[in-house]
Parts: structure tokens; sequence; C-alpha cells
């Protein structure tokens, strides 16, 4: 039985690494065609290609539940054409031990992502977003100025550069709900040694019952931010930052008394994201002992690549809905999840 389990699992995370290598074959190749839309001086084509290889992290990362389902329907799919699976169960494994078999090495796979999800993919998405935002424009900020806060002060950022150089900058301070004083700095550099800022060509005004104004060359400033963090902040998708960035920033925001469901979003799908895997090894099970039992490899993948898309629509759905209905991103995380899970619990209780 264990040499049965070995070859169902050697077949299985066979068919997900050709899915996935397809999967990022193609998307990639996808991605530079459009990104050959956006060519410039500064940007040319050596540019787009290593913002696509850079990429290349996140394109594994986001079709790897995906690739598990195309994996085990392609892969399970042959050892059924060739009744090998009818065999395997004449010798007394029933279809929950097959799955099971199906299962760990896509859980191995799906460790692996997330190993890479919290560590590579992130730096390598920031990088990604760097290469084309500077190639692009100058700075990488939005075009209304990024704004955040800290404490009682609200900070506006006028330009911002991936190589810590900031430019327009406002800092406003209030109290009591009232403006005490604003400062406005032409621009500011980051010392790496000492792990500061300095603004320079400072205009402060501080408002009371009389309005004082002061000009200085240069101040130090003091802000726990720092340059990385700024373009992490502005360039890298809730979704693609790490579980430990996402948790710190959702406490950051709740202690500010500032708006947190887009990260907390992010949060859970990352969270659910090996379970999303797995949901999909269990329907693709389903499908082989199920409805496409005595189908061809092309009608499966069809099935297969069907499921994903209606998979993806549901996720981008009820995500964007959590945050505009206001209920648990929790739930919108999560029902995707389970729908997949009971479908596929169904169809192999059906199938015995």
């Amino acid at each position: 039985m264990k040499k049965l389990d070995l070859y169902i699992g050697k077949t299985v995370i066979l068919g997900i690494l050709i899915s996935s290598s397809g999967l990022i074959g193609l998307l990639s190749v996808l991605t530079f065609l459009e990104e050959l839309g956006d060519l410039s001086e500064k940007y040319d084509a050596l540019s787009a290609l290593k913002y696509i290889v850079y990429s290349i992290p996140r394109i594994f990362y986001e079709t790897l539940p995906y690739a598990t389902l195309l994996g085990c329907l392609s892969g399970l799919g042959l050892l059924a054409n060739s009744s090998q699976l009818v065999v395997m169960r004449s010798f007394g494994m029933s279809t929950w031990e097959i799955t099971w078999s199906a299962a760990k090495p896509a859980l191995v796979i799906v460790l692996l992502g997330l190993f890479l999800g919290e560590t590579a993919l992130p730096k390598f998405e920031k990088n990604a977003r760097v290469i084309k935002e500077s190639g692009l424009e100058e700075d990488i900020t939005p075009s209304s100025g990024f704004w955040f806060k800290e404490d009682k002060t609200y900070i506006r950022l006028g330009k911002v550069f991936s190589d810590g150089r900031l430019r327009d900058i406002n800092l406003i301070e209030e109290k009591n709900g009232k403006v005490v004083k604003t400062v406005w700095a032409e621009k500011a550099t980051y010392d790496y040694l000492q792990a500061k800022w300095s603004l320079f060509n400072v205009k402060t005004t501080k408002i009371g019952y009389q309005t004082e104004g002061e000009i200085q060359e240069s101040i130090d400033w003091e802000t726990g931010i720092t340059p990385s963090q700024l373009n992490t902040e502005i360039l890298v998708d809730p979704s693609r930052m790490s579980i430990r960035e996402l948790q710190q920033k959702i406490s950051f925001l709740k202690k500010e008394g500032l708006e947190f469901g887009q990260f907390e979003l992010g949060l859970w799908t990352k969270i659910f994201q090996p379970l999303a895997s797995l949901a999909l090894v269990l329907v693709g099970v389903s499908f082989i002992f199920g409805p496409l039992r005595q189908t061809n490899i092309g009608t499966r993948l069809v099935a297969g690549i069907t499921f994903s898309i209606c998979f993806k629509f549901l996720q981008d759905f009820f995500g964007p809905a959590s945050l505009v209905f206001n209920f648990s991103p929790l739930i919108a995380a999560g029902l995707p999840i389970l729908v997949s899970v009971i479908l596929g619990w169904h169809l192999l209780r059906k199938a015995g």
C-alpha cells in the first residue's frame, strides 16, 4: 500500500509541476506582450523583461491553487485512463485514501508556496514595481500624493522616489481636533547610516492665538517610516505582502483609528491560500471519480480551467464586496473555499 501511495504522489506532483510551469510560461508571455504597450525611452524591452523575471514568484504563488487542481486532474486522469485507479481500488484502496495520497504531495508544494509568499514574494514584487514605475515616471507616487498618519500628525508626500528621496512634504499636526502646526519642506533625504530623515528648505507655521512662521535651511524629521517601507506601502498590493507585514499594518491602522479592511482581506486571503489549494485538490479528485471518470485528458483540463475561473470569480467578487457591504473579510476569503470543499466532498461521497 505504501508503494501505491508513493506512486500516486509522484504522479500528482509531476502533474502539478508541469501545470505550474505551463501557467507561469503562459502568463509571463501575456504579461510581457502587455508591457510592450508601455515601452518608452526609459522603460525599454530589457526593463520590461526584468519586470517579468521579478514577477515570476508572484505568478507562481497566485496560480498555485489552480496548478494543484490541473495537476490532480491530469495526473490522476492518466491513472484512470490506464485503469490503474480501478486496480488500486480492487487492492482495497478507498477513494478517500487515494484522495489523501494525492493531497500529500500537493501539501508539500503548497507549503513551499507559503514560504515563498512570506519571504521572496514581497521583495521581488517591490523590485518589479520599482523597475516599472521608475521607468514610466521619475517617481513612484500616486497622482494625488501619498498620505499617512503618525500619532497626531497627518503626512502628505508629494513625490516619493525609490532611492529614498522625497519632495513636497507636508506635515499637519493636530491637537483636540484643531490644527496647531504645519510644516512644509521642499525635499527630504534619508541617511541610511544614522537611520534618520532630514528635511530641507523648511517652512514651519505654528497656529494659536497668534500665527508664527519660521524658515529653516534643514531640520531632522522624527518618523518611524523608512524608504523601504514607503516602497512597500506604495507599490505592493496587500494581497502580496507577507502575513507579518499585514499584521503590523493592521495593528498600526487600528491604533490610529484608520480603515484597515483592505489589509485584513489580504491577510485572510494569504492565510487561507494553502486551504484553497487543498480544497481544489479535493475537487480535482472528486471529478476523476465522479463526472469526469470516462472522459479524456483534454476534457478534464477544460473542466479544471473552467472551475478555476469560477473559483477566481468568486474570490474577486466576495473580496471587494466585503469592503463595500462591510461584512467580514474572513467570510469573503473563506466562502469560495467552503463551496469547493462541499462540492468535492459531495461528489466523492456519491462515488463511494
